[in-house]
This record gives structure tokens, C-alpha cells and sequence, in this order.
């Protein structure tokens, strides 16, 4: 048997590490600094955050604070998407020139959710929670219909046999911290009050099966994928108490969509490309994911030339016997390692800065890119960084 003296030695012992093990975090979010977010370097390069809630349905916040957490965090646009409740047109007329407010919803049906994007505020949705019927009534209105978290450990989307939407959230913030396992989330909580920053970062994963079913519908027909944020600035805590975590503005950090606009967008000037024109793109999968509180992605490059043709995320191009891929990274970042797709399976993973290969055929190309987390208790694990959508090299 264990003696008393022995049982309060080993309690001590254990005390003692926990101790040191507390102290180690919080020092470390002192000493851990990551790079502050930008607006983007591309001229062509609009960086925004999708999926935002406000107190007109669950979020803590008013549209005020969302701007506000937005122009903060070098946002050029931003789309609210309470439940249920579109935007007003009050709330839309105040977004400034250089940083657009995308109208949005997200609906919640039979299946599951979903993003009306560029819903006009005098929608009115049929009255049923039928999936199918409220996709229908979004796409007549000309909404952009993202399935929102499909595979969220509360609320997945569970109609895979419509094809009734254009796009679907291939990462989302929230559900990937509530998927966390929990000594992940003890080191987010600790870190959050000393750096919500790094303690956000340390929440990331990759979503498997999210990108598992995107490869799966790409090769039916093209399927924008997004990363969002799905910020509420609020977490319940029973009692009638919330707290405030995350924040707004460490949320507005971490999954932002890079969206590529076209040169004449914003009548010549792209960096006041309207909502519209933001929307028309991201429609057309002409946009890429940046885990930017981890390092920003600004400028990032993905492009395939085939014979005189080259083109970005979203782009088709007709394969002339020959291509090449060419992927460009941020140099200030640490060393990337970087993986390549064609129709879903992996071709390529390689630890670079630059890439720059021939193709071997035709196919459905995209890539995903991984940094190592930052300071000891990341365990230095691969994170994901970037993924983009993908370019279209047919044989037709």
C-alpha cells in the first residue's frame, strides 16, 4: 500500500508539473509573436471574412462592432450572415467604399444550414423548413448558396442528393475549436488572455472530411469552397452568462477568403471592387483560404499555363498535351510543406517556398499548404495554412 507520505509526495509532484506546465504556456504567450494581418499585397487581391453573426440572432455584437472588429483586423470586405435574419438596408448603406458589407443569412432547414450570399434584404423565404424549397427560393432570388459547416458535430448537412447549391465551407472556425480535443483547448484557454492570437492558432486543423466530399462533388461539376469564420463573439455559459470568446477581432484573424478580382473591378481600381464584384468571383471560385493569424497569405499564388492559356483557382483551361504548375509562397513565412491534387488524390508533397512542375494530364488540380505551429506546446505539429480552389484542365 501507498503510504500517506507517499500519496502527498506524488500529489505534490503532480501539482508541481501542472505548475510549471501553466507558467510554460503563459510564458510562452508572451514570447510567441506572430505576424500582424495586412490587407493583401495582389492589386487584384480583395481578403475578407465570411460568416459573421451579430445580435440580430446569436452573436454578441451589432454591425457597428463587426465594422468596427473588421477595419481592425485590415478587412477589405465582410459578409453577416445572422440566422434567419437578413441584413436591412440601413445596415448595408454604411459599409464603406473600401470595405463592403456582403448581405447574407444563413438559413436553417430540415438538412441542416446554409449561406444565402447577396440575398436581397426583401427576401422572404418560403415558409417551411424544407431544404430543397428554401435552395430553390435562394437561387431565384440570385443568392450564392453555400452549404454552411456540413460536417459540424451538431449540425451537419445531411442532403447530399440535391445539387441545388453552388459552394460549401470546407473549413469553418467554430467547428473545427468545438472538434478540438481537450488538451488542445485547455492550451487555447490558457494562451486566449495573454495571446488570442496564438491561442486561436492552436485550434486549427485540417477537415478531412470536408475536403474528402469536395473532391468527391468536383467530380460531378465545380463547387466553390470557402473558409469561414462563423463568429459569434459569444459562448454560453449557463445561468444566463456569456462570455465574449472568441472575440471579434481575434476571430477576424484567423480563416479569411482571398478573393481575386478581376482588373477592371471597382471601374479600374480593384481595391474598391464592390460587394457584387467580390461576390462574382467568389461565385466562380476565383478565391483561395488563408489561415492568416497563423502567417498571412497575402499574395500567395497558384497558376497553370497550358500551352498560350494560364490560369488561377476556378479557372478552365483545355489541356494542349503539356502544362505546368507553378505555386509561389510568401517567403517570410517558415519553410511550407506543400501538397498537390489532381481528382483528389495526393501527386505531390513537398517541403518549398516555390514549386514550378509539369502536369501529367488532365484533371481537377488544387493544393493545400501547411505551416508548423509556433512555440513548444503546438508540439510543432503541420497546420494547415492554404487551400485553394481548384483549376480545371480538360481534355475537351
Amino acid at each position: 500500500m501507498v503510504s500517506r507520505k507517499q500519496s502527498h509526495k506524488l500529489l505534490a509532484g503532480i501539482l508541481l508539473t501542472l505548475f510549471f506546465v501553466v507558467a510554460g504556456i503563459l510564458l510562452e504567450g508572451r514570447l510567441v509573436k506572430l505576424p500582424m494581418v495586412s490587407k493583401g499585397e495582389s492589386a487584384n487581391e480583395r481578403v475578407g471574412v465570411i460568416h459573421v453573426h451579430t445580435k440580430a440572432s446569436d452573436g454578441s455584437g451589432t454591425v457597428a462592432d463587426v465594422m468596427a472588429a473588421a477595419e481592425k483586423d485590415n478587412l477589405s470586405f465582410i459578409a453577416i450572415t445572422d440566422h434567419n435574419v437578413a441584413m436591412t438596408e440601413s445596415d448595408l448603406a454604411e459599409d464603406p467604399p473600401d470595405l463592403p458589407i456582403i448581405s447574407g443569412i444563413e438559413v436553417g432547414t430540415t438538412a441542416g444550414h446554409f449561406l444565402a450570399l447577396g440575398i436581397p434584404a426583401s427576401w422572404v423565404p418560403p415558409k417551411t423548413n424544407n431544404d430543397r424549397e428554401l435552395l430553390a427560393s435562394a437561387r431565384a432570388v440570385g443568392a450564392f448558396r453555400v452549404l454552411a459547416h456540413p460536417f459540424h458535430p451538431h449540425t451537419p448537412w445531411t442532403d447530399w442528393k440535391t445539387s441545388d447549391f453552388d459552394g460549401m465551407e470546407i473549413w469553418n472556425e467554430d467547428a473545427a475549436w468545438r472538434q478540438s480535443n481537450f488538451f488542445d483547448i485547455m492550451d487555447a484557454l490558457l494562451l486566449y488572455g495573454e495571446n488570442d492570437q496564438l491561442a486561436l492558432v492552436r485550434l486549427a486543423s485540417t477537415p478531412e472530411d470536408n475536403f474528402a466530399k469536395w473532391d468527391e462533388l468536383l467530380q460531378q461539376r465545380p463547387v466553390a469552397g470557402i473558409c469561414a469564420a462563423d463568429t459569434h463573439a459569444r459562448l454560453r455559459l449557463g445561468f444566463g452568462h456569456d462570455w465574449r470568446f472568441p472575440g471579434y477581432v481575434p476571430s477576424l484573424k484567423v480563416a479569411r477568403e482571398h478573393v481575386l478580382v478581376s482588373s477592371s473591378s471597382g471601374n479600374g481600381n480593384p481595391s474598391l471592387a464592390s460587394g457584387a464584384e467580390i461576390l462574382d468571383a467568389l461565385r466562380n471560385g476565383h478565391s483561395y483560404c488563408g489561415l492568416d493569424s497563423l502567417y498571412p497569405a497575402d499574395g500567395f499564388s497558384f497558376h497553370v499555363s497550358s500551352g498560350d492559356a494560364s490560369g488561377g483557382p476556378g479557372d478552365k483551361l483545355h489541356w494542349s498535351g503539356a502544362a505546368r504548375l507553378r505555386i509561389s509562397t510568401p517567403s517570410g513565412a517558415t519553410s511550407p510543406l506543400i501538397k498537390i491534387f489532381r481528382d483528389g488524390r495526393e501527386i505531390t508533397e513537398k517541403e518549398a517556398y516555390t514549386i514550378d512542375e509539369p502536369l501529367p494530364g488532365p484533371g481537377i488540380y488544387r493544393t493545400e499548404v501547411f505551416l508548423r505551429q509556433p512555440g513548444w506546446s503546438g508540439g510543432r505539429r503541420w497546420t494547415l495554412w492554404v487551400f485553394t480552389n481548384p483549376v480545371y484542365v480538360t481534355s475537351q
